[in-house]
Parts: C-alpha cells; sequence; structure tokens
C-alpha cells in the first residue's frame, strides 16, 4: 500500500507531471479555512500506519519502528487526548514486521493486522497480534502460505471474531488475490476466501454490512480496464461472493480506504491516473456509490499535483475527511488532508511539510471535532522517516458562498491555504 507494498503496485512516477497543470474535470483548491495543527508528535523512526480513538477518548496507534537487531518491529502505542503517550509495546514477530491496522476490541484490549517475515524464507505471512487493554500480549497468529501474504484491515464481527482483508501471492487464481480470513474470538481460523483473476488482486480495506455479510475494497488488475482499477466487492457472512464492481478510467487506479456514507452507500479513497496534454500523475480520488455498488459520483483533488489519498473517514456533518499525500513545490510529498461536503466537493485542503516524503495514512474525527492523522515524517535525504501523530483543531470552516456557485461535481474555486508544521512545533510523545 505504501512504502512497503508490492512490486505490482508501484505508482507511476510523479515527475510526469508539470508543474501547475490543470487537468479537465479535477476538483479546484478548497477555499474553506483549514484548522491549525492542536499538537503534533514524531516520537520514533518508522511510520504509523493507523489510529484509532478509544473509547475513554484516547487514542492507540500501530505501524512500524526500527528494531535494535535490524528490519522493523509492529509497535503498539497508547496516547491520551492530548498526544501525551501512555505506554508503548513491541511486538517482533519472525523480524521485518509492520501494524497495518488496529482496532479497540468489545471487552477490553486491541487486535493489530500486519505481516511479518515468514519462517519459510524471505516472503511473508499475515501477522495478527492481540492484546489486553495495557498491550500485553493475549495471543498471536501467522497465516499464509509459500509466498506472501497481508492483512491490511480488520474489523471485530457481530458475533466476537475478527473479520480480516489482505492480498494472497499463496492461493487464488492469479498472481495476487484478495484474501479474505475469519477468525473467531481467540484466533482461530474458521475459513478463508480468495477473490480475483488472473491479475494482481488485493484488498485494502474490509466492513461488515448489516446483513453479516463483508465489503471488500482495493485494487484489481484482472477486470476493468486492464491496468489496475478500483475494486469493490460484496460477500455473504460466509464469504461467498454476491458482486464485484470496478471504478477509474483507462489509466491506474488505486482504492486503499472505505467508509460508510450517511445515506446508506460508500466511499472509496485512493488515487486516479488523470492525463492531460504534457502526460499522466496519480491524483488523489474519492469515489461514491450507493448500498450495490453503484457509481454516483468522483472526484479527484489536488490542484494539478500528484498526491494519493490513503485514508477517508465519514465526519459527524455528512462529509467526508481524507488523509494522504501531495507533491511539495521541491519535488516531494507533504502530509495532506482535505475536508469535503457529502458529495465529494472540498471545503478546506491542508499541507503539512516534511523532509523528504512525508504522508498521512490514517484518519479520525475526534470526538471534540478536531482530526487526528496518523503517518510517516520524511527526515533529510537517505534518513528515513519518523512516526508521525498530530491533531486538527475542529475548527475548519465553509465558505458557503462559494459553495452556493457550484454545481453537481463542479470544481470549487478559490486556493488552499496552506500551513506549515514546523520541527520546532512537535513533541517527543514520550
Amino acid at each position: 500500500m505504501f512504502t512497503r507494498r508490492p512490486f505490482f503496485l508501484i505508482i507511476l512516477p510523479f515527475c510526469l507531471a508539470a508543474a501547475g497543470l490543470i487537468f479537465p474535470g479535477q476538483v479546484k483548491a478548497a477555499s474553506g479555512q483549514a484548522p491549525t495543527v492542536e499538537w503534533s508528535c514524531t516520537p520514533d523512526k518508522g511510520e504509523a500506519r493507523c489510529v484509532v480513538q478509544t473509547r475513554d477518548a484516547g487514542y492507540i496507534c500501530t505501524g512500524w519502528i526500527e528494531s535494535r537487531e535490524g528490519g522493523s518491529d509492529v509497535f503498539l502505542a497508547r496516547m491520551d487526548r492530548k498526544g501525551n503517550r501512555l505506554w508503548q509495546k513491541v511486538f517482533k514477530g519472525n523480524g521485518y514486521s509492520c501494524g497495518y491496522c488496529v482496532k479497540e476490541v468489545r471487552g477490553g484490549g486491541f487486535i493489530i493486522v500486519g505481516d511479518t517475515k515468514s519462517l519459510n524464507g524471505y516472503d511473508h505471512d499475515v501477522y495478527v497480534v492481540r492484546t489486553d487493554e495495557k498491550g500485553e500480549l493475549l495471543w498471536e497468529q501467522n497465516f499464509g502460505g509459500r509466498y506472501c501474504d497481508y492483512a491490511w484491515s480488520v474489523q471485530q464481527t457481530k458475533d466476537g471474531g475478527f473479520i480480516l482483508a489482505g492480498g494472497t501471492e499463496s492461493f487464488g487464481a492469479g498472481i495476487y488475490d484478495v484474501y479474505l480470513i475469519k477468525l473467531d474470538s481467540a484466533g482461530k481460523k474458521l475459513w478463508e476466501k480468495t477473490y480475483g483473476g488472473k491479475g494482481s488482486d488485493c484488498g485494502y480495506a474490509v466492513l461488515e454490512v448489516d446483513d453479516g455479510g463483508y465489503l471488500i475494497a482495493g485494487n484489481a488488475e484482472s477486470f476493468g480496464n486492464g491496468n489496475p482499477d478500483v475494486y469493490l466487492l460484496r460477500t455473504d457472512g460466509n464469504g461467498q461472493l454476491i458482486w464485484q464492481k470496478t471504478y477509474g478510467g483507462r489509466g491506474s487506479d488505486y482504492g486503499w480506504s472505505l467508509a460508510p456514507s450517511r445515506d446508506g452507500g460508500y466511499v472509496i479513497a485512493g488515487e486516479k491516473e488523470v492525463t492531460g496534454g504534457q502526460g499522466g500523475i496519480l491524483m488523489p480520488y474519492l469515489v461514491g456509490v450507493d448500498r450495490d455498488g453503484n457509481l454516483l459520483w468522483e472526484k479527484t483533488y489536488g490542484n494539478g499535483k500528484a498526491g494519493s489519498a490513503y485514508a477517508v473517514r465519514k465526519t459527524r456533518d455528512g462529509g467526508y475527511i481524507l488523509a494522504g499525500k501531495k507533491e511539495s513545490a521541491e519535488g516531494d510529498y507533504d502530509t495532506w488532508v482535505v475536508k469535503t461536503g457529502k458529495d465529494g466537493d472540498p471545503v478546506w485542503e491542508k499541507t503539512i511539510a516534511g523532509a523528504g516524503c512525508s504522508s498521512g495514512y490514517s484518519i479520525l474525527q475526534s470526538k471534540d471535532g478536531g482530526y487526528v492523522v496518523a503517518g510517516r515524517k520524511g527526515m533529510s535525504k537517505d534518513a528515513g522517516s519518523e512516526v508521525l501523530l498530530l491533531k486538527l483543531k475542529g475548527t475548519g470552516t465553509l465558505t458557503t458562498s462559494l459553495l452556493l456557485l457550484t454545481g453537481a461535481g463542479a470544481a470549487l474555486a478559490g486556493l488552499a491555504l496552506i500551513f506549515t508544521l514546523k520541527r520546532k512545533g512537535a513533541k517527543n510523545c514520550g
């Protein structure tokens, strides 16, 4: 999905873009006032991949940090509502491990899914860690086969078990297939399913729907236009396929995150290849569909700059909040956040600079109305990245007069207000 995703998902070079290029159909920069940074912290070298708010209004975060033995370890960090770290636990797996998703479990504790090095070679297996409320290990499990297998998303199901979505090279019909695993509450595998064709197909986000079935979003090369397309599939409670859909254009399009909408449908965030007179680039992309997967609308963002939308969540006003990355003037990437209305039209946009490549991989609206982002903060060239956690105040505003000038799917006018989070404003979460 990000720096460590498999070779077949490497995005097209952003150097194809020309500075200031405007592409047809693109949503222009928002004109609302973006909120300021309330707090931020960069506690370790590594990356934060997922953050969720806990029932006590604090936060739990996972990702990877550098291991003392080399490679990477999964971390689980607990913060209070002001971002102060209360504790942190490390899980090594079999080495070169990463946590991609964490959820608070009903009844207490947390579950993490990700990947770890296989004991049988240099490939990777699905890695699942279950802890108590203090981060102490209750159980851990590995799943997979002879080749590379990953889990990128987890949800606790209504029966108290868990559903995992990811990608598998070991099983299925193609190079990679969407991998869906159902576990009971103790981590025992109840069943596993694969979906896809002869190409590379992966699932990056999973939701349990009201009837007990599942909705998985990701990418598919096997269907659609031949290049990767955004992929959405619906199963019943036993993993049997009900329908599948693809979205995008003739270029390469990717789906990374899935969220419900207020009207009973869903939104998928990702990247869309947009082509203009000077070539094509990947840009942040948001797709709105109804409950049966029928396309309602689609939007791209970035004002001619390359970027990605790695995370989307519904906000309490019926709109959406997205996080990802956006190309900077220096040719690197900055952490990028955009607030939209219910139809994807932007309300405000914000970038937070680092050195090198920075990005937001996860976002949520906090109970006080702010927004918390987890990701990576780039360091000087060849120095890697730091775990990034930051909170934006919930004070972003909408320019109503400009919204009244826009029709369905039209671009908002104006300029994006760009705020830079200087390093001196960051705190160490310890």
